[in-house]
């Protein structure tokens, strides 16, 4: 009998190795595969200005990228002693305004530089579900935890996220024409909103990637079906019930990591993966003959791999 259903076969035209560049960006899943890959010592930048949710704000932040475009002074905004811009995540917040905007010019300027070289960017698209300012009818990336009252909740229409992606792409590709985008749903569930509510929003941005991917030249990762339809139990969560779990997101990696990575590759991160437990190896005494031998065998080894993999680092 069969207890699942499950997906076997992703077939994308797309081939991924080391000497690639990845730019990843979006809600916290997005962070999930970039660790993962950064830890197998891809050359990744992710979310350069914090987690971002809806594709409105992805996309703003990535044409500000592209524009080399940072925020006036006079556009951030105070809250119980902190300076925010709703353009960007909390991790860009700060005491002093004008720290703010040189940590975000110094940060623009590198993602450009990156973006300019990269071969792959990865959206991970959150929720359809925005705030939109009141005084200036402005959707916000992040509210900052303003009282509610500065806010209206509104969801974006399946014509808003495609025009707003499709304007975005169009300045990518006359910056950086190589580049290939791939677009994912991210599996978190963002019930705080209702479970009612979360599901039309996943269901307007199902809707709207499918648009994308059929007139526009991306590509469509299914994290969001292999874990609701794949994986498809509480148990793949974690304890919030709103993010997958450490099983889940290991899952979802090995069918990123078939699809996307020939066999010399995968050959590749299994050497890596090897050296990388052994760094991580913990001795009970750090000063015995033996451990003494395995850091030496330990350090040709890295060497070794080094010489015939230049550019990977440990």
């Amino acid at each position: 009998m069969k207890f699942r259903t499950e997906i076997k076969n992703i077939d994308l035209p797309l081939e991924i190795n080391h000497r690639h560049n990845l730019f990843l960006i979006g809600s916290c899943f997005s962070d999930n595969i970039a660790e993962k890959l950064a830890e197998r010592k891809f050359n990744t930048l992710s979310n350069p200005f914090g987690i971002l949710y809806n594709p409105v704000s992805i996309n703003r932040a990535i044409e500000r990228i592209i524009d080399n475009d940072f925020p006036a002074i006079s556009s951030f905004v105070q809250y119980d002693d902190i300076w925010h811009h709703f353009d960007y995540h909390g991790d860009m917040s700060g005491v002093y305004p004008e720290e703010v905007s040189k940590r975000i010019k110094i940060i623009t300027e590198a993602s450009l530089k990156f973006l300019e070289s990269a071969d792959y960017l990865f959206l991970t698209y959150g929720t359809s579900i925005v705030h939109k300012r009141l005084d200036n009818n402005q959707i916000v990336a992040n509210n900052h935890k303003f009282p509610a009252a500065f806010f209206t909740k509104v969801k974006l229409s399946i014509d808003e996220i495609v025009d707003s992606t499709r304007q975005m792409l169009q300045k990518l590709k006359q910056l950086n024409p190589k580049l290939k985008t791939i677009i994912t749903l991210s599996p978190v569930r963002h019930i705080k909103d209702g479970i009612i509510e979360n599901q039309r929003s996943k269901a307007t941005l199902i809707l709207a990637i499918e648009k994308l991917v059929n007139e526009e030249d991306v590509f469509y990762f299914p994290a969001y079906e292999l874990l609701l339809d794949d994986l498809r139990d509480y148990r793949f969560y974690a304890k919030d019930l709103v993010h997958p779990s450490e099983a889940a997101i290991e899952y979802i990696w090995e069918k990123f990591s078939n699809t996307f990575f020939n066999e010399s590759t995968l050959q590749l991160i299994d050497e890596i993966e090897k050296i990388n437990k052994s760094l991580m190896h913990k001795p009970f005494n750090e000063n015995t003959e033996k451990h003494k031998d395995f850091k030496r065998k330990l350090e040709q080894k890295i060497k070794t791999f080094k010489e015939r993999n230049p550019g990977i680092e440990f």
